[in-house]
């Protein structure tokens, strides 16, 4: 299996006009900010996804399946754990990332790697094609979490283990600067403002709505344990510059070019309370980790 492999077909259509307009924006927001992405964002998701990996109990010669693969953050931590009898497939709607990344797995010479475009919704592979599947702050967003599931429940051998992330609890006052950023967005974009909650599906809202949706997909044995991450940006500039590499690109795409550096520095004001007497910020995130087995 080689590791530039790209899907020849496009990903499947959900069934609704707003499930294609969500994964087109998405996939346009992450390829977008996808050659910044692991540079300014990596010291956050790369643990995260090693953690994960862990967690989902991976053996040496397993086939893992990484769904919203994005820069690698599960991707080479799960390679690292089934090690060179076993392999890793990264998928992602968004075709920059998938670019990076199987450019990333050519750079360092793996062969056991591939990486391609897919939508968690429909994958494309045949059934029990995987002992593991994994997902960081991915399925979270999906439109149709059910249809995902099922999906991924078919590509798992009987037994499989799959395994997300999502987050938890924020602390007081990182709501700020997306309120500040909302306020400079054209009105056909203000009306789409949603609350931090309606941003993810029921998989990223609460433990208790995602083990319901696991339950009904045949997934049994869901467990969920959170962490807490800690992100050090030495000033507000560069909290600035993880958001444009990340998932807040397509918010700041939908800001008119003529006012963004006026919104860059009310986002930047609204973090100054946050801010230590030097100007660094500190953010504690907490992690909700949740694995299951497949039926």
């Amino acid at each position: 299996m080689t590791n530039t492999q790209l899907r020849g077909e496009s990903p499947a259509e959900p069934d609704t006009d707003a499930g294609r307009r969500r994964k087109a924006a998405l996939a346009k927001a992450f390829s977008l900010a996808a050659d910044e992405y692991d540079e300014a964002n990596g010291a956050f998701f790369n643990p995260i996804g090693a953690r994960l990996a862990r967690l989902a109990g991976l053996r040496p010669g397993d086939r893992v399946l990484d769904i919203g693969c994005g820069r690698g953050a599960v991707l080479f931590a799960a390679l690292a754990e089934v090690g060179r009898e076993g392999y890793v497939v990264g998928v992602d709607l968004a075709d920059g990332m998938v670019r990076a990344t199987a450019a990333q797995a050519a750079g360092r010479g793996l062969r056991n790697v591939c990486v391609r475009i897919d939508d968690a919704e429909d994958l494309g592979f045949p059934d029990g094609s995987f002992e593991a599947a994994l997902s960081s702050f991915a399925v979270i967003f999906t439109p149709d979490p059910a249809a995902a599931l099922a999906s991924v429940h078919r590509v798992l051998v009987p037994g499989g283990r799959f395994g997300f992330t999502a987050f938890g609890a924020d602390e007081p006052g990182w709501e700020r600067p997306r309120a500040a950023l909302n306020a400079f967005l054209p009105p056909e974009a203000a009306r789409l403002r949603q609350s931090r909650a309606a941003r993810f599906n029921p998989l990223g809202r609460s433990p208790e709505e995602a083990a319901q949706l696991l339950h009904r997909a045949g997934f049994t044995d869901v467990r969920a344990v959170e962490h807490c991450a800690v992100t050090h940006y030495p000033d507000a500039a560069a909290w600035w510059r993880s958001q444009r590499a990340g998932g807040w690109r397509g918010l700041l795409e939908a800001i008119p070019a003529e006012r963004l550096d006026e919104a860059r520095a009310a986002a930047l004001a609204s973090l100054a309370p946050l801010a230590g007497p030097d100007g660094s910020l500190v953010r504690r995130t907490a992690i909700r980790y949740t694995t299951a087995l497949r039926d």
